[in-house]
Formats: C-alpha cells, structure tokens, sequence
C-alpha cells in the first residue's frame, strides 16, 4: 500500500506530493529504526523524523544548479559551534555518514537519479541529496541532543543505532525508487557517473559558469548585427555537396553570389596550403589568423566581420600560455575549417551549443593538466592531434557532421579523468592515514587539556604530554575515542593522577597498594606501543614510586617547581607540540616512493564551514598554486566526508596536493586559482574578442 496517493497530475502540485511522499517514507522507516534502539524516548525519535523531514524540505527549496556544497551550509547552520565533546560526536557522524552513503549504493543513486527527472534539476552534488545519509545524520544529532545526557551515552546509542541502519537503509531506499517508479519517474540521464571501485562521483558536464558562454554568444551577435546594420549574410544560402552555395539561391544577389564563392575559395586555397597530416605545419601557417582585408573583401560586408571576429578568437586561442605546442598547432589546423563554417553557418558565434564550437570547448577540455612544455610525441598530444585530423575532414563535408568527433572526445575525456582518479588512489589512501592521525590528534589534545586540568604533580603533567599523549592518539589514530585501547589507556591515566594524590584513610591506601604492580604493567604496555626504550622510561618510574610513596604517607603528590622539578606544561606548550600532528600549516607526506604536498587549514571554524561549501567537485580540473611552485593544474580525485580535504591529482606530477578547501577558496577570492574545467576554449576567447571588439 503506498504511503500516500498523488491526488493531481499537475505538474507542481504532483512534484510537491511525490517528493512529500519520498519523504515519508524515509522518515517513517528510519523512525522505525530509532524507535527501537531509543525505546526510552519517544521525544527523541520524533525529534529524529522531524528533524530528517526539515533538512529534507530545505535541501529541495534551495536547490540550485550552479550552487554546491549546500549539505555543507546546511549542516553549518543547525549545528552551533562545538565543544570539545561535540568534536568527538562530530567525528564520528562523519564516519557514520561514510558507511551509510557505501551502503546506500546503486539504491541511493536511483532515488537521487529519479529525484532529478522529477523536480526536472540537471544535476546534483554528492552531499546535496534530499535523500543522502547527511540528512539523516542531521536527524541522529537531534537523537543525540534529545535522548543523551553527554559523550558517552551519545556514542553508545550511535553504536546501537548503526548496525540496524546498515541493514535497512537499502531497503528504505529501494522502497522509495520502486515507488517514484510506480508513479512514472524514470531515472534521468547520468549527470553524476559512480565508478564502481571506490564509490567517487564525477563532476557533471562543464558548465560556463567562469566564461558566460552564452552572454558572450548576444553580445557578439548583437555586434556584428549593429556593424553590418542588417546586411544578410550568407549563412541562409543552400549549399551543394562541396560547400559552395547554390546558384538561383533567392536570398542571394549575383555579386554576392560571386563573392562568396570566391571567398570559399580563397580560404580552400588557404586551408589546402598546409595538409592535414602535419598539424605542427598547419600551426605555423595559421599561426596569423587570416583577416578580411587579407581575402580583398568590403568593409562592412557581413562575412568580413565574421572572419575579423573569427580572427580576434583565434588570436585569444593562441595567446594562451596554459597550451603545449602540439595543441596549439591541433588547433591551428582547425581554423580555417571553422572559419568557412563561420561564414556559412553564423549561429556559430550566436549559439553556445553550436557543434563546432563544442568541439573546440572539448579539445580544450580534454587537453587540460598537460604542461605548456609537453611535446608532441606526449601519448595524449598525439591522440589529440589524430581526432582534430578528423574534426578537420568532417568541417570539410556538406552537411557538417561532428557527432563522430565529439563521442570520440567525450570518451577521451572520461577515460583520462577516470585512469587519472585510478592512479591517485594509494595518494588519497595516504592522505586518509594522515587526516585519520590528525583529528586524532585533535582528540588526545582535548583529552590532555582535560587530564591536566585534574593533576596537580608536575611529573605527571609532564609524562601525560610527553608519553601519554602519544600513546592516545595512537589509539585514537587505530580504532576509535570510544574503541578498547582508548578506553584502557585512558582509565589508566586516570589511575595514575589518582595514584599520587595523597591517601586519606586505609580504604585509599589499600586501593593504591593493590593496583601499583598492574598499574606499572599498563604503563608500560602503553609505552611499548609507541616504541619508548626502557632506559627512557626509568627516570619517570623511578620518581612515581617516590610520589606515591610520599601518597601512601598522606603527604603532598608535588611541590613548586624547581630547577629539579619540570614545571606542568601549559596548554600553549601541549598546542604548540600538536601542530604538525594536527596537520595545520604546509607538510610533506611520504609513503612507499610517493609524496603528497599537505596544506592544511589555517583559519578558524566558521570560515573554514564555508570554504568546505565551495562549489568545485570530484572530476573538476582546477589551476592553483603552491606557495613554492608555480600554476599548476590538476584534476580534483577525492574530497573527505566532511568535504574539507580535497586531493588534486596529474600524472604528469610526481607528486599529489591535498589541501584544505580554504586554501584554494583564498586563491579563487584574489584569481590565482579557477576552476579551468567550467572554462570553456572557444566560449573564454569570444569573450576576450567581444572585449577587444568593444574596446576593452
């Protein structure tokens, strides 16, 4: 029986009761889950359905297909600056959320993909999902607030709960894709590509949002309108087999007739002058771009402004400092081609989605990451260099047909990007391992601040932030705050500030007497776990039997430090040592011959919540820079849960970058760094030429 019955077939109105049923059942189903494991109250589950259904309904009203990272925003704004307890639940619904999306699946995919039929969106991000584990995580954190009392209990039901929503949630989802289908919603067209060993999803098509392809396609309309002040141009003439337009063509009188066929001509004589096979030869014959008055046509003429504006593109085009040679001179084999297209056709420079300039926006694409010095025998400049000798050879032919080209570039494409997401796999392993270690760090700090603020002996201070501290973050780094060892390690702290506080009454002495040998045991099991030597560890052993010694005799555990006695560290001194672990600032990580340059985060939580909300993705091709490098170009392989980390990738490196999204979103606020994928070739060079035309 379906949850709930569409009672109308018009459009928004069936939207809006079929999304309102999705979610019911979503939160209905996962209410169920909660219900059980939090039996004790029902406040709580509800508030855990509400709270799933608001996040719901928020995510599908401020959808917008050129803004990403909006979970991100979202999670930002429920959730209030976090305290130390708060950081160690925050980690650990973040590792929750992972295992959730995992197995989530192919279940998930198709609810998300009938979600975009539905509401009609052409695409959607990972995390930005109405139906994604980051909703459902928003409603455990109001589980969490409703139903725990602190850390400890929070984490236990999390515990309860996670097992059973592994189970389910394949299931919850498969019953909301089998009802959208039931209802008509098919699954739109892949706008978000999984790849089947590791579960990253890839960037949808560019899209122009740094060029405005298609401002720039009315504004040089809308030019050459006012410059030949309405003069037709050729473009609507029919053509024969070869190109050339018709006699008795209507639209055209007999000198423009003759005209015209004598500038195909001169511009077939151009194209003929160089063959095809030699795009390097092509690239210095057109390295000029051919201008009207070179071909003795009138000013003013229509096809004189097109091929003076074609001109002034391809100019753009070559100017270029970011083009090996070899691409350059693929190109430049390509643009006499394009410009007799131009003059025959010109919805070429009106229409963005005009073939023949997608073909030279992939080309451009498709050639991205390469450095400007990569020769002409680089496997992927000779692979470019063979299909623009084909793009070449269908330009030619009347009528012009470039599906074949464009297929085969968009295969290129995708199997680059996917060999190059494959390849940085053991990097983004290491920067796990690293990001693992960090935010263990960022626990044991929490926990040293605490154990301080509770010792009042200088030895113990001193030996919990140089021994200790290791020996928990170890632990934290290799199960978890709330595995075996972190809990071990942990009471036995606990057990040795006790140890050397003084002793009141028989009762506490015996306690001490009895666990002194198993306490030493502990120690030294902790100890031995980060590789301390025993002559290391003898001078701190040697003066904890003094001070539980003068414990048993109920006198004072320490005295003011001397220049015998080390001083307790202050948290400025324990925060100061934990900076490299905790991965802020530049590093270098190094495992098994491979390196990866770390730039971690260096501003607060509030900014860094919104740098994580940027709106580049896996399978996007950004240009940056390193404080010690110049402009490089890599391919964006692997963001962190949490959408902080992102890992970006080029084979041609010897190394990978992992850097915090703030670094890069500083770059993008002053210029440095753009997201070069949502650049189109042809679209950025028609805008500098619409400059030039405008006097810019």
């Amino acid at each position: 029986m379906l949850p709930y019955e569409p009672p109308t077939n018009r459009a928004g109105e069936r939207q809006l009761a079929l999304t309102r049923a999705s979610r019911e059942i979503l939160q209905r189903r996962l209410g169920d889950v909660v219900r059980i494991c939090a039996a004790h109250s029902p406040a709580a589950a509800a508030a855990f359905e509400r709270e799933v259904g608001e996040a719901h309904d928020e995510l599908l009203s401020t959808h917008s297909d050129d803004d990403f990272g909006q979970a991100s925003e979202l999670t930002a704004s429920r959730l209030t600056l976090m305290g130390d307890d708060d950081l160690e639940l925050d980690i650990r619904m973040r590792s929750l959320g992972g295992r959730l999306r995992e197995v989530g699946g192919r279940a998930l995919s198709r609810c998300q993909s009938r979600y975009l039929t539905l509401l009609g969106w052409s695409a959607i991000n990972e995390g930005d999902e109405p139906l994604g584990p980051e909703v459902i995580c928003l409603g455990l954190w109001a589980l969490c607030r409703e139903a725990a009392r602190g850390l400890e209990e929070a984490l236990t039901l999390l515990d309860r709960i996670e097992q059973r929503l592994l189970q389910q949630l394949p299931l919850i989802y498969g019953e909301i894709d089998d009802f959208l289908a039931s209802q008509g919603v098919d699954a739109a067209p892949a706008e978000r590509r999984q790849k089947a060993d590791t579960g990253m999803a890839t960037a949808p098509p560019p899209r122009n949002t740094a060029s405005n392809g298609g401002t720039s396609s009315s504004a040089l309309q809308e030019i050459i309108r006012q410059r030949t002040a309405g003069t037709p141009t050729a473009g609507s003439a029919p053509l024969t087999g070869d190109g050339s337009p018709q006699a008795g063509s209507p639209t055209l009188d007999t000198a423009a007739l003759v005209m015209l066929n004598h500038l195909l001509a001169r511009l077939a004589a151009l194209e003929a002058r160089t063959p095809a096979a030699d795009p390097l030869a092509a690239h210095a014959a057109n390295s000029s771009a051919p201008r009207s008055q070179d071909l003795d046509l009138p000013a003013g003429r229509p096809e004189a402004i097109v091929i003076d504006t074609m001109a002034l593109i391809f100019d753009a085009i070559f100017e270029s400092d970011e083009l090996p040679d070899a691409i350059r001179a693929a190109l430049g084999s390509l643009q006499i081609p394009m410009l007799k297209v131009a003059i025959i056709d010109p919805a070429l420079l009106a229409d963005e989605a005009h073939p023949a300039r997608v073909l030279l926006n992939r080309l451009g694409h498709a050639a991205l990451g390469l450095a400007r010095s990569a020769p002409s025998s680089h496997p992927l400049c000779e692979r470019l260099s063979r299909l623009a000798v084909t793009a070449r050879t269908a330009l030619g032919r009347q009528p012009v047909d470039l599906d074949a080209p464009l297929a085969d570039l968009a295969e290129l494409i995708d199997e680059r990007e996917r060999t190059i997401r494959v390849a940085a796999e053991p990097y983004v392993q290491m920067v796990r391992t690293h990001d693992n270690r960090r935010y263990a760090s960022q626990l044991a700090s929490t926990w040293l601040r605490t154990s301080l603020a509770r010792t009042r002996s200088a030895d113990i201070a001193a030996f919990l932030e140089t021994y200790w501290l290791q020996v928990m973050i170890s632990a934290a780094a290799g199960e978890s705050p709330h595995g075996e060892r972190w809990q071990r390690h942990s009471r036995t702290a606990d057990d040795l500030i006790w140890s050397v506080l003084p002793k009141q009454g028989p009762d506490e002495r015996k306690r001490l007497a009895g666990m002194a040998s198993s306490l030493l045991r502990r120690i030294g099991e902790g100890l031995d776990e980060i590789g301390v030597a025993t002559a290391e560890r003898k001078p701190f052993l040697d003066r904890l039997f003094d001070l539980q010694t003068a414990a048993l005799r109920n006198q004072p555990a320490a005295t003011p430090a001397t220049a015998e006695t080390p001083a307790a560290p202050s948290a400025n001194t324990f925060a100061n040592r934990l900076a490299d672990g905790t991965g802020n600032g530049s590093q270098l990580l190094a495992s098994d011959g491979r390196q990866v340059r770390y730039l971690g985060n260096t501003v607060g939580e509030r900014t860094a919540q919104k740098a994580a909300a940027a709106s580049w993705q896996v399978g996007e091709w950004l240009r940056f820079s390193l404080p010690d490098a110049g402009p490089l170009c890599g391919l964006c392989c692997w963001q962190d849960p949490a959408g902080a980390t992102v890992l970006l990738f080029n084979p041609d490196w010897s190394w990978a970058v992992a850097t915090h999204r703030s670094v890069v979103a500083r770059q993008m606020a002053t210029g440095e760094a753009r997201i070069v994928s949502r650049i189109g070739l042809f679209d950025a060079a028609a805008e500098r030429a619409l400059r030039r035309l405008s006097g810019g």
